[in-house]
């Protein structure tokens, strides 16, 4: 990854800009931690998760709260 190297030749055109479908199965969550019900001690948030819509900006909305929730159980170790 940090190697990486890519080259950006502007935006497309809108529908074309998600770069995530699919992800982690919501039944496999714990909404209330966000914590994996497979693997304990493993936490997801973000575009990781299966949530694939035309969000409008939600998305990041949807990544700051999964975050805070993530953070707030971690901290509780």
């Amino acid at each position: 990854m940090t190697n990486g190297q890519f080259q950006v030749n502007g935006k497309s055109i809108f529908k074309e800009e998600f770069v995530t479908a699919g992800g982690i199965d919501l039944k496999e969550i714990n909404f209330k931690t966000m914590e994996s019900k497979l693997l304990p001690n493993v936490y997801f948030a973000g575009e990781i998760l299966n949530i694939d819509a035309i969000t409008g900006g939600f998305n990041f909305q949807n990544a700051w709260t999964c975050g805070f929730i993530v953070s707030e159980s971690i901290n509780k170790f």
